[in-house]
């Protein structure tokens, strides 16, 4: 399956903007912090600066991120379901179990790949920066990986469900823009509130570039992962 999806040019496409993308980012900041030292300098953390708040580096990947997944994730399923080579599938000694497992860890390994673009400038901020906060640089790729693990198990599911690639991006946009907008629904309301709370990823992944590994949403992206996964096992066991 890893092989498949490089196969196709959206994976090496969606590396190379994603690398592109990373080492501008990290340029401009450390051009920000060059002005800034020379006309005012820092007197906390300069590699907290680059990383973590607004304008930091992690941040400002995970913006984009769900636009490069559902590119990513859309023919995991499709491709077979529109080719007929799912009727192999079935046909294989293999459980609707494994075939999902399967597919999902292509992407984790793809996940991996992308994280490991991202060790590029942790290690020069190693070299130029001294003292620097290496635990917090590594947790906030960290939520990198879980927010790129819990994309691609929903756009996985989407992609279960169509046969047609673009109808998968489409439905996996939705998704994300659901579970990233509830959670401004209704906030009047204290019941509500706590309900959309839980369901909402907006905003998850900010306490791990903030440098803290957070148990809550530790727990929320796992069972994200799984519960689109058991959706998917399920889509192929009624198909079956």
């Amino acid at each position: 399956e890893l092989c498949t999806l490089f196969y196709s040019p959206i994976a090496w496409l969606v590396l190379i903007i994603f690398t592109v993308q990373a080492c501008m980012t990290y340029f401009r900041l450390v051009d920000i912090m060059l002005m800034q030292q020379f006309n005012k300098p820092l007197w906390y953390s300069i590699a907290k600066e680059m990383y973590t708040g607004n304008m930091g580096l992690f941040p400002n990947m995970l913006v984009h991120l769900y636009l490069y997944i559902p590119l990513l994730t859309m023919g995991l399923m499709s491709r077979e379901l529109s080719s007929g080579s799912i009727k192999l599938l079935y046909s294989s000694p293999v459980s609707n179990l494994q075939i999902i497992l399967g597919k999902y860890l292509a992407v984790v390994v793809y996940a991996l790949l992308l994280c490991a673009i991202l060790l590029g400038p942790v290690i020069s901020t190693c070299f130029s920066i001294k003292a620097p906060d290496v635990p917090m640089m590594f947790t906030g790729i960290l939520g990198v990986f879980l927010t790129i693990l819990a994309y691609g198990a929903i756009g996985l599911f989407m992609s279960t469900i169509t046969k047609y690639q673009v109808v998968a991006v489409v439905g996996t946009l939705a998704i994300l823009a659901i579970l990233n907008f509830i959670g401004g629904v209704g906030q009047e309301y204290d019941f509500v509130r706590d309900i959309t709370y839980w369901l909402s990823i907006s905003g998850r992944a900010k306490v791990f570039t903030n440098g803290m590994i957070s148990t809550k949403d530790s727990l929320y992206f796992v069972l994200v992962i799984f519960m689109f996964l058991g959706l998917s096992v399920i889509k192929l066991q009624g198909e079956r």
